[in-house]
């Protein structure tokens, strides 16, 4: 059997809809059952790994339990898109996710190209 590497793209802000929380429960689903995809977070999506967020003040629930998760499931590197955070005026050294290794990725559209199949959020 060939195995495919997957790669998910976490592309959607934190909150306004449901689409990051899915995002982040469809990798948590797959890593569960031993297809642990490699995660990118880009555009709006670097800002779901700020850390001290407030969505309770907009009546949702807070990712930073499914955030913390990723590496419980063998997902310990994150890769975000270096631009992604200049763009947005966000520096690296801000975002943490305990468990797990942040990794800056300059060339998004090269290192998308590196895998079989891609899903996005």
């Amino acid at each position: 059997m060939m195995t495919t590497n997957t790669l998910a793209l976490c592309r959607q802000a934190p909150y306004g809809d449901a689409l990051a929380r899915e995002g982040l429960e469809a990798i948590l689903a797959a890593a569960a059952m031993d297809q642990a995809p490699a995660v990118l977070f880009l555009r709006d999506g670097v800002f779901q790994l700020l850390p001290e967020q407030a969505p309770s003040a907009i009546g949702q629930k807070s990712l930073l339990r499914n955030l913390q998760a990723l590496p419980m499931f063998g997902i310990e590197t994150i890769h975000v898109c270096e631009r992604s955070l200049l763009e947005r005026g966000i520096d690296a050294k801000q975002l943490a996710i305990a468990g797990a290794e942040i990794e800056l990725v300059a060339d998004t559209g090269g290192f998308i190209a590196g895998f079989d199949s891609v899903l996005s959020f």
